[in-house]
């Protein structure tokens, strides 16, 4: 009876995963023997619930190639009833934290520390742009963005990043994702690099839209560039100064020779997503690839998600002069999502060296918050690896001392303590790996978070 429980358990869940989207049509599903050694269980248990997603059309075999997703918008989805299974559901919010009301531990990853925020000289600004004299804000704004929030992100892109542009080449969006949207819009006739495993909101703009791509495996110094011979894709989508979810930073060298790469046709690109670029802890910062760029074919990408808070929802695009032409003859450009108000805001805060101290502050307290809890894991160094914790704010840690990843996750769960598996971000990935966010977490609790961790995962 139990094995009929957890085969159903297993099928429900990867049923659930394919009907919100976790896998795409087409997606090579994980072979019966990966999936076996990755969840504990036997081949019987699994080849049980790939038949129940064979027999309602979920997946579908290819003869000595293995099993692939179907296109379930033909299939008639029944929504799952939480109450109607035995065990424990998977998370599949993972970054909510209205879902961490169950946990007295959490590493989140899309967390700031709020404690630290101006509000009194933000609330300020906000008081300001409301003013009667500010009525021109209440007017349809230019779909570039206003002119004086990207004139201040031109020279804060300068001053800290190197990076040379004019407040022409900038676009506001409200994401990341948007503003991708808004390239492949461009660029229509052409077909993508990205990285493996890559940042979610690149490779959901790609499926959604059809466009053809290559997965290039990221490795400690960056994107592999060896498979960028083996294509003709001319776009390179690359998170460089801290990559997600590996937190791998790409080294100079490999740098310089993927501008080399775009430099050798007129039609390549590279999309330079500077994600967590304004936190470096350890060593010399590195330059942005566009600062490095000598012939306009680095298209540039970051917001303040991190810098200023999450709910901003404010992204920028610094284009290519080559582009901005087909940017302006693009047609049915939407306008900008952005409320003129909280742009002017912004830009208040930044005219002001107000946000250039909170960056300098908020450096230093991620940096505490990072060197207390490497101090912390550093005894146990020969049953945990650490790996990107060179930057950003969040690293992965893999777990080397024969622990299963259902023992960590049980362990966990028995110390009140949230964790995210890396597969969720990389499905082919076997090993005990979790990737752990730091910044939301407060000084006072820290200790207490590295513990319960420390007692979920080590011996």
């Amino acid at each position: 009876m139990e094995k009929r429980h957890l085969y159903i358990e297993l099928y429900e869940n990867l049923k659930q995963q394919i009907i919100e989207g976790q896998y795409q049509s087409g997606d090579k599903f994980p072979s019966k023997r990966v999936l076996g050694q990755h969840l504990s269980v036997s081949n019987t248990t699994i080849e049980h619930a790939y038949q129940f997603l064979l027999d309602e059309g979920y997946i579908y075999s290819k003869p000595r190639s293995g099993y692939f997703v179907s296109d379930i918008e033909t299939l008639p989805i029944i929504k799952r009833n939480h109450s109607q299974l035995n065990g424990p559901s998977l998370d599949m919010t993972s970054n909510n934290r209205h879902n961490d009301q169950s946990y007295q531990y959490a590493f989140n990853l899309t967390e700031i520390d709020a404690e630290y925020f101006p509000m009194h000289q933000f609330r300020k600004y906000a008081r300001d742009v409301f003013e009667d004299d500010q009525l021109g804000l209440l007017q349809h704004t230019n779909p570039k963005g206003e002119w004086s929030l990207r004139q201040e992100i031109a020279h804060y892109l300068f001053n800290s990043r190197g990076v040379t542009c004019h407040p022409e080449q900038i676009i506001i969006g409200s994401s990341t994702e948007q503003l991708i949207n808004l390239l492949t819009d461009m660029l229509s006739k052409e077909q993508f690099i990205i990285e493996n495993p890559s940042y979610p909101p690149i490779k959901q703009v790609l499926d959604k839209k059809h466009i053809p791509y290559l997965q290039t495996p990221v490795n400690k110094t960056g994107i592999d560039l060896n498979y960028f011979s083996q294509t003709n894709n001319n776009i390179a989508y690359v998170t460089p100064s801290h990559q997600f979810p590996t937190g791998y930073v790409m080294n100079l060298k490999k740098r310089t020779q993927l501008i080399n790469w775009a430099h050798q046709n007129e039609y390549r690109y590279i999309i330079e997503d500077d994600y967590d670029s304004e936190f470096r802890y350890f060593g010399k910062p590195i330059p942005a690839l566009q600062s490095l760029d000598t012939k306009d074919k680095v298209i540039y990408i970051s917001t303040f998600s991190k810098s200023l808070f999450p709910s901003c929802r404010i992204a920028y695009l610094v284009l290519p002069k080559k582009l901005l032409a087909q940017y302006e003859h693009l047609k049915n450009k939407e306008g900008n999502t952005v409320p003129a108000h909280l742009q002017k805001i912004v830009a208040n805060f930044m005219e002001s060296g107000s946000f250039e101290r909170h960056l300098n502050k908020m450096r230093k307290v991620y940096s505490k918050k990072l060197k207390f809890i490497l101090e912390k894991l550093k005894p146990y160094e020969d049953q945990l690896q650490i790996d990107g914790a060179l930057a950003g704010m969040h690293f992965t840690l893999t777990v080397k001392n024969g622990y299963s990843m259902d023992q960590c996750l049980k362990n966990a769960a028995n110390n009140q303590l949230k964790i995210l598996p890396f597969y969720h971000y990389d499905k082919n990935q076997t090993s005990v790996k979790f990737i752990l966010g730091f910044g939301g977490i407060p000084f006072s609790k820290l200790n207490d978070h590295t513990n319960a961790l420390i007692n979920s995962l080590c011996l």
